[in-house]
């Protein structure tokens, strides 16, 4: 389902949106073709993380920070009832538009909510499953998840998710150049929101905590890192780490579903879907010495990606 919904995405979305509450906006056309599409075992791990625990339920989930709501879409097939919410003006009645309207998904299974992740209107206690996917890094991660306890039912899963930029197998002089680059693109993403939003993302979610007396479970896994956090960092902007004794911690290496072949067009486009939006001309130098170091081909690229599951205590 999420593989439908992105092709229906790139034909028939508006082109602009506001996104993630600042004055830029996110082209989703550009940001379904370029960004990674979930793979079927994303969604599997979240499954059997949420059904080997006794009486899990599947009735109601709720997606925050749903977008145009691709990962709704998939959990639509698994759960009675979903919940798609997102603080951003238009894109509940985009993904409405794009699940109900165009999915022909049955609009009784959703519900609509313009809202932050901070401060939901969701009843306390309702909740079976949340999904935080690509979006904890521009909130304040505190709030949101004594939130999301809020709203899930003792014993209820979250889980929190973020890739960063992938990285690529080519030569010693292309990888410093795609490097480069994104050293240089982060020179302009400074300040404020962007700040905290690497501090983040930067160590992998190693930033978030779940205090003890509220969560148990807490499960830490490190996709196509290669051992190391530093698979996540675009720059020096790191947070400090919150893991605490006792958590499991996993890394799974060289996971295909999230490896792909691309080329120096795609690069571009890639890059033009971080926020704040950066012209090529911005960063001309960069790009031309990439364009020369790939020698016109296609590389491998590797996306790291990090997923947080925790279980709501009793």
């Amino acid at each position: 389902m999420a593989a439908t919904s992105a092709m229906q995405l790139e034909t028939e979305t508006p082109t602009k949106e506001l996104g993630f509450s600042i004055s830029q906006g996110v082209n989703w056309s550009n940001y379904i073709v370029y960004r990674p599409i979930y793979p079927t075992s994303f969604f599997d791990r979240i499954y059997n993380y949420h059904a080997q625990k006794p009486g899990a339920a599947w009735s109601v989930a709720h997606d925050v920070g749903a977008g145009c709501g691709v990962v709704s879409s998939t959990l639509a097939t698994r759960f009675d009832n979903v919940i798609v919410s997102d603080p951003n003006d238009g894109y509940a009645a985009l993904a409405r538009k794009l699940l109900v309207e165009e999915a022909l998904l049955p609009e009784s299974k959703f519900r609509f909510l313009q809202e932050t992740a901070e401060k939901s209107s969701i009843e306390s206690g309702t909740v079976d499953l949340i999904t935080a996917c690509e979006c904890i890094h521009w909130t304040t991660p505190a709030a949101s998840i004594k939130e999301f306890g809020r709203e899930l039912k003792t014993g209820g899963t979250l889980v929190i998710t973020y890739y960063t930029r992938p990285l690529i197998e080519a030569s010693e002089r292309a990888v410093k150049a795609w490097l480069a680059l994104w050293v240089a693109f982060s020179q302009i993403s400074r300040g404020g929101i962007y700040d905290k939003a690497y501090y983040i993302g930067n160590n992998g979610l190693d930033c978030l905590e779940f205090p003890e007396d509220e969560w148990e479970g807490v499960k830490r896994v490190y996709i196509n890192a290669h051992g190391t956090l530093e698979a996540f960092a675009v720059n020096d902007r790191v947070g400090g780490s919150m893991v605490k004794e006792g958590e499991e911690r996993v890394w799974v290496e060289d996971d295909e579903n999230w490896c792909h072949m691309h080329g120096i067009e795609w690069f571009k486009g890639y890059l033009d879907t971080w926020m704040p939006s950066t012209p090529v001309s911005a960063l001309q130098e960069f790009w031309d010495e990439l364009e020369l170091a790939l020698e016109g081909k296609e590389v491998k690229t590797r996306t790291p990606l990090a997923m947080v599951f925790a279980t709501k205590k009793a």
